[in-house]
């Protein structure tokens, strides 16, 4: 390696990620520390039903860990926001009429820990081109869930998205 492309590397604030598509709309990328994540996008437009008239497509993001690392360690990494910020952005480059769903998992109830790095890597991307808007709701138990919604400022549908998304958390808070 020479030392410009060495210099190239060190600066880069993120990982490349490749896109594989099929059911999910997943990309994939690899850590420093041979982490290997998939981000999913699953289309949930059933969440959405009540807006059956209007031309959007609303996904679920899920970010898993593929294979871990041979310590099974997860580490920090830096770059991992960045990363995601950019593959986002290249799934809202594919359709602009898209919306993603954030759901934080609550079954091991780290769903704050998850909000909070999640809303972490919003803050990378999000900028005056793109909203994101927070609910939770309360299951049976009293566990708050919490969701976030991402869509494009300029989606034509942008504020009966955004109404819809309020009703869903409202209506299901037990």
């Amino acid at each position: 390696m020479s030392l410009e492309e060495e210099m190239q590397s060190e600066s880069k604030k993120h990982y490349d990620f490749f896109f594989l598509g099929g059911v999910n709309e997943s990309y994939v990328f690899v850590t420093e520390n041979e982490v290997y994540y998939e981000a999913k996008f699953k289309q949930s437009n059933y969440l959405f039903s009540g807006l059956k008239e209007f031309d959007i497509d609303v996904f679920e993001f899920v970010i898993d860990v593929a294979i871990p690392s041979k310590d099974g360690k997860l580490p920090s990494d830096s770059k991992i926001p960045e990363t995601i910020s950019l593959l986002i952005r290249d799934f809202f480059n594919k359709s602009s009429r898209n919306a993603i769903l954030y759901i934080c998992d609550s079954s091991d109830s780290r769903q704050a820990a998850r909000k909070r790095k999640f809303d972490k890597w919003v803050d990378y991307f999000k900028g005056d081109e793109f909203i994101k808007v927070d609910s939770k709701i309360l299951d049976i138990g009293n566990n708050k869930i919490y969701s976030s919604l991402i869509i494009k400022s300029g989606n034509p549908f942008f504020s009966e998205v955004i109404k819809y998304f309020g009703k869903l958390g409202s209506g299901n808070s037990k």
